[in-house]
């Protein structure tokens, strides 16, 4: 009965350390936060995510701004090399109105491009923006605006558990271009932003805990907006195994733009969120079985890969708790010939 029990334990740890390397970013796509892994999610795998942030700041003596904001997105894996996520806004403060309007709609692509190791992948991104918010370029949030727009980023990855197999690490850069309007001129517009975002995460059975710098830079009108006046932040996270196949999510975002009021003149001095606190919850379900024999094999191929590494794991922690027993017999010999 006892082996039995063990036995699903084991199983259950192994379902949650591969889950926990398959999760989705808070805006759809595998990924942390706001920064993308190079990698897809797997073949058939479905993940859908909703959340919730919220940020407080004092207006006047007796007076508070609030912001809320919520996302629901859906990620699709649709090949080993390709999946595909939309992401939609539910509800959003624009600090007139009581209560919060619909936000702005991403539909986003992510291809695995074949330049890929074991340590080292190369992804990008591209996704297109449909301008479904009620207001646009709201108070406290990114910068946007009211018309259709388009971008891309380049994903890299590097994969770091053969130098710390004990604590499965990873390395996201991200380096992309966003059009805010696709009816203006291109890559010379000064709303165009270039977004740049790098983020480790680490896995621990069934945690991952990851931190990140991302923002996104006004990159034709540097004269009128200083680097340190962009939208910059940096977000650590974690998120965890809860029941039922779902993933709880907590990031906190920490500003590091400086707000000018003096110079708030223009669309492109506003006064972004200084921190921002966020919970998500994100529900897993697979529909390989109903596919070809590839995806199933493709999926019981990583699954038997994940057990070996925890066993490695395990090997290595009975290895190191041997040889502190071992040395606490030789330190107890040692005090006895004394």
């Amino acid at each position: 009965m006892l082996k039995r029990v063990t036995f699903v334990i084991c199983l259950m740890l192994i379902f949650a350390f591969t889950s926990a390397y398959s999760q989705v970013s808070m805006h759809g796509g595998k990924g942390l936060y706001r920064v993308l892994s190079a990698e897809p999610v797997n073949p058939t795998d479905i993940f859908v995510s909703g959340t919730f942030s919220s940020y407080f700041i004092k207006t006047g003596p007796q007076t508070m701004a609030k912001y809320y904001s919520a996302h629901l997105n859906s990620t699709v894996g649709l090949a080993k090399y390709l999946e595909v996520f939309v992401d939609i806004v539910p509800y959003q403060d624009d600090q007139y109105h009581l209560l919060g309007r619909f936000g702005d709609t991403h539909l986003a692509l992510k291809y695995l491009t074949p330049l890929a190791t074991d340590a080292f992948k190369i992804g990008i991104m591209g996704f297109y923006k449909f301008p479904t918010a009620v207001s646009a370029n709201v108070r406290y949030e990114v910068f946007s605006t009211d018309k259709p727009g388009w971008g891309a980023k380049g994903l890299v990855t590097f994969d770091l558990i053969n130098v710390m197999p004990s604590f499965p690490t990873k390395l996201d850069l991200n380096l992309g271009y966003i059009d805010h309007n696709i009816y203006d001129q291109y890559f010379n517009s000064k709303i165009d932003q270039l977004f740049f975002g790098a983020g480790v995460k680490t896995s621990i059975r069934s945690v991952q805990a990851y931190v990140e710098y991302s923002g996104e830079i006004f990159i034709n009108n540097p004269s009128q907006v200083d680097f340190k006046q962009n939208s910059i932040r940096i977000t650590p996270g974690f998120r965890f195994m809860g029941p039922w196949r779902n993933t709880i999510d907590f990031a906190f975002d920490i500003a590091l733009t400086s707000y000018d009021s003096l110079k708030n003149t223009t669309p492109f001095h506003k006064e972004y969120s200084k921190w921002r606190a966020t919970i998500g919850i994100t529900h897993h379900f697979s529909v390989f079985k109903y596919f070809d024999k590839t995806a199933r094999l493709e999926r019981q191929k990583q699954l038997e890969e994940m057990r070996k590494l925890e066993e490695i794991r395990k090997k290595r922690e009975r290895a190191n708790q041997d040889l502190d027993k071992m040395k606490d017999i030789l330190e107890k010999k040692k005090a006895e010939k004394k």
